[in-house]
């Protein structure tokens, strides 16, 4: 555990939460403040939008009454027009509408003459930037307008509009000719619609330039193409997509940006229009510079956290000072308690003044001067009792010595009973024997001879581990050698069925016919080949373990009887049987102990498991000898990692050529 003082735990429990408090208090009125700013700019611009409102419907009233004037005169031009003039349509597309509009008394400054075939473009007309101008292309409500007129054949009179090149407002009649080839457009601009629309674009400068914090106030008409009424503003690309948006939608949004290091809010209200022909709805656009409030805004929060530092600063001194004499008796008394800690019984507490320290300290005295006493008693006893646990540690460390000497011993014994690696490669030269004992000494032993130019050899799995184990494996060499050598058995299951009744002959002169200290039965389980190289001939018998015979890409398990070699106590003993194999070029034998397939070890901490190391075998079997045996290990290994090894180990390779 961390040590700490009386002042930081005053910091951390008293100090810190009431500071922790402050800020929260701090971050919420910050917040409060950014968010009333914010609501008041919204309130403004919900004020300027309904302003504009006011004023387009003022704008719409009085373009009502001048279009009332305009309406008769200009219906009676359009008859004129269809039913005089281009009663017969032959020459229309060419005809001199310039003289056509003087002869009618039209002004040429004001007014303006078009015809439009059938494919909404304009073929002739008096207003030569539009000739040639596609009507269909100004939207599909257009579109379907003019092609209503050429199907009813009827007179059209709309209502001001923006014309498209001069951004003016100017009002159309639609008129298509008797044999409904044309329609004949005219187009009617209006002084005094000038001069309310210029009325309405120097209302909304002021209305900006009375709010200091009002960047620009435009307003935005026409759905397929965004036109602004208040100032001659070109739109870029991406503006004028997001503005048609805000028509499709009918929303409002507010959109922040940051333009030559001003922060900017622009904010999208769109507003609905009842009947109006010159816009059905409208966008307004108010352009907020929020650069000053964001300064003043940082400006107090700087202030805030300047006055607040210095405050807490004052604090911490002011409560280090007045800690300090609380703190400074509590320091002495916990050196005295170091001291003591340290074996220095000797040491006092001061007893000064008379408060809970002074008790304190009192009492760690008279507790200081007990344990002293009752350490001189035990320092006595204990003196005496170390003389004689001396005595018994070096007895103890005589008897080890003694113990692993004699399992050192019994290696070396156990050593000289395995076949020497020159005389394994003279018998089976092309084969491998994977062997590590657990313990000093091993439960697991491998045993061969050559009898009548035959090979004989055994993997060997005594019961337990390290001595016992080792014990074993010397009975069951012996009573191997016994078999062959002396009862002359040459058939696997022979030498087997001798094995087991010379092992249960010797368990029996031991008294071992019942358990054993550990509660398993002494025995041995093993797989034991004979191979006739000249004839090609093996024969396998198994006391509990098989054989792997691995041949073309596939592997074979030949399995031994189910029962252990000196397992059974009964006079009538079962045979172990004898299995005969022809044997190929190119198989590969394999015998083993249940050491590595029960090898804890993996991610999971699992056994290795017997189908996962046959597995194994069969990925291997290809390589040469000495590098199966090499695989083996690096295998096991890796996958024991940390794990303590369970048991011995032993794996014999054997490869026919």
């Amino acid at each position: 555990m961390r040590k700490t003082t009386i002042f930081k735990q005053l910091i951390l429990n008293v100090v810190i939460p009431a500071i922790s408090a402050l800020l929260i208090l701090g971050a919420f009125n910050y917040s409060q403040t950014k968010r009333n700013l914010v609501d008041s700019i919204d309130n403004k611009n919900k004020i300027i939008a309904e302003e504009i409102i006011h004023i387009t419907e003022f704008m719409e009233l009085a373009l009502e009454i001048v279009e009332q004037e305009l309406n008769p005169i200009m219906e009676t031009y359009s008859n004129e027009l269809v039913h005089t003039y281009f009663k017969d349509t032959k020459n229309i597309e060419h005809a001199d509408l310039d003289k056509i509009r003087e002869e009618l008394g039209m002004d040429p400054n004001m007014e303006d003459i078009y015809i439009i075939n059938q494919d909404g473009i304009v073929v002739n007309t008096t207003y030569e930037k539009d000739m040639n101008l596609n009507l269909f292309s100004f939207g599909k409500d257009h579109e379907d307008i003019l092609r209503s007129i050429f199907k009813e054949g009827k007179y059209v009179n709309e209502r001001f509009t923006v014309e498209s090149t001069t951004k003016r407002l100017k009002k159309y009649t639609y008129h298509p000719t008797i044999d409904g080839q044309y329609i004949i457009e005219l187009g009617i601009y209006s002084e005094r619609t000038d001069k309310i629309i210029e009325f309405f674009k120097n209302t909304a400068r002021k209305l900006s330039q009375n709010q200091p914090s009002i960047a620009g106030v435009h307003l935005f008409i026409s759905e397929d193409h965004p036109i602004c009424l208040t100032d001659d503003i070109e739109l870029p690309e991406t503006e004028i997509n997001f503005m048609k948006d805000r028509f499709a939608r009918q929303d409002s949004v507010r959109i922040p940006k940051k333009i030559d290091k001003k922060k900017l809010f622009y904010t999208y209200l769109y507003i609905e229009r009842g009947n109006s022909d010159l816009y059905k709805g409208a966008v307004v656009r108010i352009i907020t510079d929020r650069t000053r409030e964001e300064v003043l805004l940082r400006n107090e929060l700087i202030k805030f956290v300047s006055i607040f530092g210095l405050t807490i600063l004052v604090v911490i001194i002011l409560l280090y000072r007045k800690t300090k004499v609380i703190t400074h008796p509590i320091k002495k008394l916990v050196e005295k308690v170091n001291r003591v800690s340290d074996g220095n019984l000797s040491e006092r507490a001061d007893v000064e003044g008379n408060n809970e320290i002074t008790t304190l300290s009192q009492k760690f005295n008279a507790m200081i001067e007990e344990l002293e006493s009752y350490y001189n008693e035990l320092e006595q006893k204990v003196k005496d009792r170390t003389a004689e646990v001396v005595r018994q540690k070096e007895e103890i460390e005589v008897k080890n010595k003694h113990i692993t000497d004699s399992i050192r011993y019994a290696k070396r014994i156990q050593n000289a009973i395995l076949p020497p690696d020159p005389y394994v490669k003279q018998l089976l030269p092309n084969s491998f024997i994977l062997y590590k004992p657990k313990d000093i000494v091993s439960g697991d032993f491998y045993w061969m001879t050559k009898k009548n130019n035959v090979t004989i050899y055994a993997a060997v799995d005594c019961t337990g581990h390290g001595v016992t184990g080792a014990f074993m494996s010397i009975v069951g060499n012996n009573q191997l050698n016994y078999a062959v050598d002396v009862k002359k058995a040459r058939e696997a299951g022979s030498i087997l069925d001798y094995l087991n009744e010379g092992v249960i002959e010797t368990l029996r002169e031991k008294g071992h016919e019942n358990l054993s200290v550990s509660g398993v039965k002494d025995g041995m389980d093993l797989a034991l080949c004979i191979i006739d190289h000249k004839n090609m001939k093996l024969q396998f018998a198994g006391a509990n373990n098989p054989l792997c015979l691995v041949r073309d890409g596939e592997i074979i398990q030949i399995k031994g009887d189910r029962m252990a070699i000196g397992g059974n106590f009964a006079d009538d003993l079962p045979k172990f049987k004898n299995h005969e194999i022809d044997l190929q070029k190119g198989d590969v034998l394999y015998t083993f102990s249940d050491g590595y397939p029960d090898q804890f070890g993996g991610d999971d901490g699992r056994k290795f498991m017997l189908k996962k190391f046959r597995e194994l075998l069969l990925e291997i079997h290809k390589n040469p000898i000495e590098e199966q045996e090499e695989i083996l290990n690096e295998k096991l290994e890796a996958w024991r990692g940390k794990e303590e090894q369970v048991d011995d180990i032993l794996v014999i390779g054997v490869k026919i050529e």
